[in-house]
């Protein structure tokens, strides 16, 4: 009887975490996907990721007896074997598999932060093209507005990175790699 207790106590407590953090996941991306607003990247990766492990978890607790259940949780396990053999087999096969199961995961690179103005790289894949980034303003601590993406010449220098911010406009000055000469202007409308 204390030896059932002690296995289904963190159990319980994993399937917890798993439902929490896939329900803030479903209900961040349903949010994004209808406004403008989602959460950090940084908080949206760290509940991605902990809704992979638990899954990934949870399978092996569900694997013996074999349960109905496991069915779902065997997503995780396949995306895991998945991503092993995308690491083993390296060039174009090996990137595609890893993409493909790392795309809906990894989050955008924050290239730049000024006044709560964040210009990232938005994750396309391994074999996605150049010099596209998203604008993104941080708000109530936990949440970030979307501005959405916008294609550069070329990489943008950082360095020369000015954001001017007003209540009805984001103006944004910045050279490129290739033409570090020329500044050019973006703005973009609240």
């Amino acid at each position: 009887m204390v030896r059932y207790h002690m296995k289904t106590r963190p159990l319980k407590i994993l399937i917890r975490i798993h439902l929490v953090t896939l329900t803030i996941g479903i209900l961040n991306i349903l949010v994004k996907k209808l406004s403008v607003y989602s959460l950090q990247g940084s908080i949206e990766f760290g509940i991605e990721t902990l809704t992979a492990i638990s899954g990934l978890a949870l399978f092996f607790f569900y694997l013996k007896p074999f349960k109905r259940i496991n069915i779902y949780f065997s997503i995780y396990a396949t995306a895991a074997l998945l991503l092993i053999i995308g690491l083993i087999f390296r060039g174009i096969f090996g990137a595609l598999i890893i993409s493909l199961i790392l795309f809906p995961i990894v989050p955008n690179e924050k290239e730049f932060e000024n006044d709560e103005i964040i210009i990232s790289t938005p994750f396309q894949g391994f074999i996605a093209p150049c010099c596209s980034y998203q604008i993104k303003e941080r708000q109530f601590l936990i949440f970030e507005k979307d501005y959405g993406e916008f294609e550069s010449e070329g990489p943008i220098d950082f360095e020369t990175v000015k954001i001017n911010s007003s209540d009805h406009a984001i103006e944004m000055t910045y050279s490129t790699d290739f033409d570090k000469e020329t500044v050019k202007k973006k703005i973009i409308k609240r």
